[in-house]
């Protein structure tokens, strides 16, 4: 047994201790929504037969939260493990692309299972074990281990995003489930970005400590979602398809594209979103010594993340008003040109970086929530869950290796110290940001209305 089937057979295990649970009463054919009273107990959830209610969607955005408070932390504070453990840009990059990496290699399985089984007791089983990661790598003194954890980190994702989408839009059709999707997706960018801010906690209090905090706060989400997350069977098919067969994945055009277009989406924004902190402490110089200036660093790096949520809203807004095709390849567009020229910065004052990457890391993120919502509208019911594992395993794989090869660029090109070599890293990003432009544009105008 290789370590990717042990991995999903420990995590199927883990999910029988969340038995699925109804809340229909057999004596009312329509499911209730809302909050209920179950004996002594209260419960947020709901049937996923319905869609649901504000306060359901409002839960399960705040556990994703909470599950994503570790998911920063390094990225944050990068320059201190680059000194701590006498780092290369490429073992940088091997850090903070590990958890894409360990992402990618479970979740088509993982996501898969959710054609089999409740997406529920995936989600909360992988929950637990991303906050039992934090405590992990706070233990953690050198680079191995802390590559072991991180990727467990990423495993544990790929068992929380993709399923937990699912079991909240399951049986939810059209716009609504667009509008969910983005708030969902957007709230993961809400978790990161807060992320990032707990490097306030690693530069006060040590990393150690802001690893453990995270842990205690992914321990809160899985309650909060074991209480909010519909109960309804989002799997179970009555002929679930072969685990992994994806012919007829592949065989739908637009779900080809949309996934190439989320592929480039995230290797383009990789730089503006895990080596920021790292080129803003470069372009500070001397200024990054000072406490206060740090703190501006690490709130920018926080800020550019957070903005993922209105450009994402946004840009999944004009995609349903206007049409997938023009608004998403027109994104990538000004994300080449925004994202990909963005070392060119390095050589203006630092006030005028600052704001000027504020600004691309607005345009960066306009594509997340619409591919998402998109690639769920054009899969089809059956295969659902294969779709969305392979595009998320193509999507964080290449964030893993967009991470890693920045990583490289910057190594063999002079390091940190040489602006050409931010240039030229840089511009790995932008190229990928036009290979989405060449993606998007062959999707039909408006793949809602097809």
């Amino acid at each position: 047994m290789d370590s990717r089937t042990s991995t999903v057979f420990v995590l199927e295990q883990a999910i029988s201790a969340f038995p699925p649970c109804s809340i229909v009463d057999p004596k009312t054919p329509v499911p209730p929504t809302g909050v209920f009273l179950h004996g002594n107990r209260v419960t947020l959830a709901q049937s996923a037969t319905a869609a649901p209610s504000t306060p359901v969607v409002a839960a399960i955005c705040v556990a994703e939260i909470l599950g994503l408070a570790g998911f920063s932390i390094v990225p944050a504070l990068l320059p201190q493990f680059i000194e701590a453990w006498s780092l290369t840009n490429t073992q940088a990059g091997w850090l903070a692309g590990i958890v894409s990496a360990g992402y990618m290699l479970v979740v088509i399985p993982l996501v898969g299972l959710t054609d089999r089984r409740p997406a529920r007791q995936i989600y909360l089983a992988s929950s637990a074990l991303s906050a039992l990661s934090c405590f992990g790598i706070a233990l953690s003194d050198s680079l191995l281990p802390a590559l072991g954890f991180r990727a467990l980190a990423g495993i544990a994702m790929a068992g929380m995003y993709m399923p937990g989408l699912r079991a909240l839009t399951h049986g939810v059709e059209g716009a609504t489930r667009a509008r969910i999707a983005a708030w969902y997706t957007s709230s993961f960018t809400i978790g990161a970005s807060l992320s990032f801010l707990f490097g306030r906690v690693g530069t006060l209090l040590g990393w150690r400590s802001a690893f453990i905090i995270a842990g205690m706060l992914g321990a809160a989400g899985v309650l909060i979602a074991w209480a909010a997350l519909p109960r309804g069977d989002s799997g179970g098919e009555d002929q679930p398809q072969p685990l992994l067969d994806f012919r007829p994945v592949l065989a739908n055009r637009d779900v080809l594209a949309l996934t190439a277009g989320y592929a480039a989406a995230i290797w383009g924004c990789v730089g503006l979103r895990q080596w920021i902190i790292v080129f803003l402490t470069f372009s500070a110089g001397n200024q990054a010594a000072d406490p206060a200036q740090a703190w501006i660093i690490l709130v920018v790096g926080a800020v550019i993340s957070f903005l993922g949520v209105p450009a994402g809203l946004i840009g999944n807004e004009l995609s349903i008003r206007y049409g997938m095709r023009s608004i998403a390849t027109l994104v990538f567009v000004l994300s080449a040109a925004a994202g990909g020229l963005f070392g060119f910065t390095a050589m203006l004052p630092f006030i005028a970086v600052l704001g000027l990457s504020v600004v691309a890391g607005f345009i960066v993120q306009g594509n997340f929530s619409n591919l998402t919502s998109g690639v769920l509208a054009v899969a089809a019911p059956r295969y659902r869950g294969a779709t969305i594992g392979l595009y998320s395993c193509i999507g964080f794989g290449a964030s893993f290796l967009g991470t890693l090869l920045f990583g490289v660029t910057l190594d063999q090109f002079g390091g940190t110290s040489q602006v050409i070599a931010w240039i030229l890293s840089f511009g790995t990003c932008g190229l990928a940001c036009l290979i989405g432009a060449a993606a998007t544009i062959f999707l039909p105008r408006n793949i809602w209305q097809r």
